[in-house]
């Protein structure tokens, strides 16, 4: 590779634990970016803001590299999954061959590090990366061939014969996570020339493998292969939802909705809530009522109202049809410093509906939805509308706009999320 990195003057020295500090915040930062990629309130602009401040970042530690790594690799003793973004960022920089194996080493020990390593190869320049992408594509080690397939679709960029290859091989379709990632990469970059491996994957054997293949025989065309997503869909798992969204948007309407009311007949913690989501998705405003009704229970009346939102493109806030509530002050926290911080959960960013106005509102514009007609935010699901949400629209809808242009357009790849907002 490259030779060693050169000393140079340092304008930060005398302040190492500026280097700290920096990386602190690098890992810090890119944690609330990853957090703010599936919440609700969040806009292009937000995130653009985010990543700016993490390049601010990158650049303060990019003045003294060695002293930057010093500082990562202090984080490294104790790495979660930000600081091995910040590792793995700093590491790439400095085409120091040692440094990047510890980076990538550190990556590999767990799932959440695995995608902080991804993240960092998506947020690099092509330079810093497009060799070492290669690399793990040739690599003997399984898990550095996912790495590089999973960096191909986050960057979205089509692996072309890597990913050929890895499916011709036997070793490589054994290995059920490798292979669920290499036919999840047939449906992103819409690589027909490869579906004789989805029939294979779809015939039974490892879930995430099945799953996969149906997810992208979907992608690419076949919608009789959502049936085959029930048996994920209608039951507890970690692909649950995934399914669910996936088959809302591809079923005939009569079939989705009764999938939809199988799932809110059972009894498990999440099938209330999830039949919520996936009446988004299915995005008939003929499910109104029915939405209105679950505003009414607490555990699902934020989300609720989000799907209210996401079929119709009223804005609860905007429009005044949200609960003002209270918030906790300093004083009030001091008088009981010892009440437990709830955990951040995924409805937190999303308004109470005020379920009475909002019931009284419906009925003055319910007239401009005709029921059947799937949409999004109030508008009907065409690659104009999607465009528009998927430039401007808040991150969920975004998401969901994403994964309807990949559906709509046979040739269009599945737009990434964890792409940056801007190239760096």
């Amino acid at each position: 590779m490259t030779a060693a990195i050169t000393a140079f003057p340092n304008p930060l020295s005398g302040f190492e634990s500026q280097f700290d500090d920096c990386v602190e915040e690098v890992a810090f930062l890119w944690l609330l970016r990853s957090r703010a990629l599936i919440q609700p309130h969040y806009q292009t602009s937000d995130l653009a803001e985010l990543e700016s401040r993490i390049d601010a970042q990158l650049f303060a530690l990019a003045q003294a590299p060695e002293r930057a790594w010093a500082a990562c690799q202090s984080a490294l003793a104790h790495a979660g999954p930000g600081e091995v973004f910040a590792a793995a960022a700093v590491a790439f920089r400095t085409l120091e061959v040692g440094c990047i194996q510890q980076a990538v080493e550190a990556g590999l020990q767990d799932g959440a590090g695995f995608a902080a390593l991804v993240s960092a190869l998506t947020w690099l320049p092509g330079r810093y990366c497009h060799d070492w992408v290669r690399k793990f594509f040739i690599s003997k080690e399984h898990i550095h061939k996912r790495l590089a397939l999973a960096t191909c679709r986050a960057r979205g960029e089509d692996p072309c014969d890597f990913l050929t290859r890895i499916l011709r091989r036997n070793d490589c379709r054994a290995d059920s996570l490798l292979h669920g990632e290499a036919l999840h990469c047939v449906g992103v970059f819409k690589r027909r020339d490869l579906s004789p491996f989805l029939a294979e994957g779809r015939e039974g054997g490892e879930p995430g493998v099945t799953f996969e293949a149906c997810r992208s025989a979907i992608l690419l065309g076949d919608r009789s292969a959502a049936r085959m997503l029930m048996p994920f869909a209608l039951q507890s798992g970690p692909r649950q939802c995934d399914a669910l969204i996936l088959a809302m948007r591809v079923l005939p309407s009569t079939d989705a909705k009764q999938w939809v009311a199988q799932l809110f007949g059972q009894t498990s913690p999440d099938a209330a809530r999830l039949s919520v989501i996936a009446t988004a998705a299915l995005g008939d405003p003929e499910a109104v009522p029915w939405l209105l009704r679950c505003m009414k229970q607490l555990s699902l009346a934020r989300v609720a109202g989000e799907a209210f939102y996401q079929i119709t493109g009223v804005d609860l806030q905007a429009h005044d049809l949200h609960h003002q509530l209270p918030q906790l002050n300093d004083a009030e926290a001091q008088d009981h410093p010892d009440t437990p911080v709830p955990p951040m959960d995924d409805d937190e960013h999303l308004p109470w509906p005020n379920t009475e106005k909002l019931t009284v509102f419906w009925e003055t514009i319910k007239h401009r939805y005709p029921p059947g007609e799937r949409l999004l935010l109030g508008e009907p699901v065409t690659e104009a509308n999607l465009q528009r949400v998927l430039s401007e629209g808040p991150q969920r809808q975004r998401a969901a706009a994403a994964l309807e242009l990949a559906l709509l357009d046979p040739q269009q790849s599945w737009y990434s999320m964890e792409r940056r907002q801007e190239s760096p």
